[in-house]
């Protein structure tokens, strides 16, 4: 790579993550940060909580309108745009993203209750199954169905982030860093893009000591052990979409455990059973570090 081409390739990363940076911070702090600061999450109406969900998703399409305002500002083109499907010889990187992060969730959410035994109960789960005009094993046939098609429903706002993070962003700097460091800024930056929505509460809430900045610190760790998964698939298939796949099983089963809680509204969310917590994350890590040595192991 010439010297004038690193610049460019320079330019454009900074000005994707200007355009992204800005329409996130500027979104939130204009329409969610007003809505939500200073006030408990339980006295939110159920309108209220539809439309700020709302609001929080269309976060997620500003990495891909990133991506293609810059590369249409550059004139950089769509040539090497991540978007190839690329299934040939790559079948088990595309359902290591579709299952995977299902089968991470569920093991953390198991060591979490294996640990915290006091905190697993069927309070919960029969609450629900009483508001269910259904017989238990159509009921969890049901979820069961709508894990295994999570992906699909969150492909539109997932493919918003992965275009971004893994499609765009990850490919140039990993032209010129080896993996570990390539994973280790892509993820914070991905951790430092969802300050904004943790200070909103998201993920972490707002009741916790060292709020907001240590629930900025905890999803920029997560962040980067969630990211390695997602870009070894990624730079593996040559597309983002396997990694799309991964964030869309991972966002549509993260909360799996939470029905077993003896108190779903008063748990540490920095711990478990969510994938966001350390516990909650344990099997993400494993396999992270796993990742890791293997990439170095092939001189990457």
């Amino acid at each position: 790579m010439t010297q004038s081409t690193n610049k460019q390739e320079f330019r454009r990363i900074w000005l994707f993550l200007l355009i992204t940076f800005t329409m996130t911070f500027a979104w939130t702090i204009g329409l969610i940060w007003p809505r939500v600061l200073g006030r408990d999450a339980a006295t939110l109406s159920q309108e209220e909580t539809l439309i700020n969900t709302a609001l929080t998703a269309v976060l997620m399409f500003f990495p891909a309108i990133g991506v293609l305002i810059t590369r249409l500002i550059t004139r950089e083109g769509f040539k090497n745009s991540m978007l190839r499907l690329n299934l040939k010889g790559n079948v088990r990187y595309y359902l290591i993203g579709w299952f995977g992060p299902f089968v991470l969730t569920v093991i953390g959410a198991v060591l979490y209750y294996l640990i915290f035994p006091s905190e697993f109960t069927l309070t919960t789960y029969h609450s629900q199954m009483a508001m269910q005009p259904l017989p238990p094993a159509i009921f969890w046939t049901m979820q069961a169905v709508l894990m295994l098609v999570a992906p699909l429903l969150n492909l539109v706002t997932c493919f918003g982030e992965e275009w971004g993070w893994r499609g765009y962003l990850l490919p140039k700097v990993a032209s010129r860093m080896k993996f570990l460091p390539t994973v280790l800024v892509t993820g914070l930056i991905w951790g430092v893009w969802h300050a904004p929505i943790i200070a909103a509460g998201h993920n972490y809430g707002m009741d916790y000591p060292g709020y907001p900045w240590w629930g900025i610190i905890a999803m920029c760790i997560f962040c980067i052990v969630g990211g390695t998964l997602f870009s070894y698939i990624t730079l593996k298939t040559q597309s983002c979409w396997p990694a799309v796949l991964a964030h869309g099983m991972m966002n549509g089963t993260a909360s799996i455990g939470v029905i077993f809680l003896a108190d779903p509204m008063a748990y540490d969310r920095f711990v478990g059973p969510v994938p966001t917590g350390i516990i909650g994350a344990a099997a993400y890590v494993v396999v992270a570090v796993w990742i890791v040595w293997k990439m170095r192991s092939e001189g990457k």
